[in-house]
């Protein structure tokens, strides 16, 4: 991207999709040390199969509706978080996807883990130009939120009035687990989310 060095010491636990295309990925050295994994889906199946394999699909099974079933079948992108027992993450890992073209179909898959204890707030930004034609966005977003553990998930969408926005976003919370969802939706020809 060309992004100067000293900017992207801002932008450390950022992540960007453009497309289908994960165009931009960086985490705070500090969280690597404590364990905590922020990657692209991608590359987190690549890096950490074992987690993913654990993980994926089981709070949203391909067969609970048609778009899930959809983006099991096709998906590309999305984000990947880990987040180790007792490790309070202060600032907020964000990420921002986007659609650019006419007739596009975006299927970001994010699967965010919050072991025992932990911390962590998520937000992520979707918007799109406005085009003649219609576009999709039809995402997965998966959430386990372990025993003491906390979420805060965070998203602003401000689709154009050509893009269906039609996805599924659930979590899990294990005993004395908190879960907070902040959902801001300001735009799109349809927003359908299915719980």
């Amino acid at each position: 991207l060309g992004i100067p060095e000293a900017e992207q010491k801002f932008l450390a636990g950022v992540g960007a999709q453009y497309e289908s295309e994960v165009i931009y990925h960086s985490i705070i050295k500090d969280l690597e040390a404590k364990g905590v994994l922020f990657l692209d889906m991608d590359a987190s199946l690549r890096e950490h199969p074992e987690i993913v394999k654990e993980y994926f699909g089981t709070v949203i099974p391909p067969e609970d509706n048609k778009f899930a079933a959809l983006n099991t079948s096709v998906w590309s992108g999305g984000s990947f978080i880990y987040v180790p027992p007792g490790v309070h993450i202060d600032l907020p890992l964000q990420a921002y996807f986007r659609i650019n073209a006419q007739n596009m179909g975006q299927f970001e898959r994010t699967l965010i883990i919050v072991d025992e204890g932990a911390y962590v707030h998520y937000v992520e930004g979707c918007t799109a130009p406005t085009y003649s034609t219609d576009s999709l966005h039809s995402a997965v977003v998966e959430i386990i939120v372990k025993e003491n553990g906390r979420c805060r998930y965070s998203t602003i969408q401000n689709w154009s009035h050509n893009v269906y926005n039609l996805v599924t976003k659930r979590a899990q919370a294990y005993k004395n687990a908190t879960m907070e969802w902040v959902d801001g939706n300001l735009g799109s020809k349809l927003t359908m989310k299915y719980p």
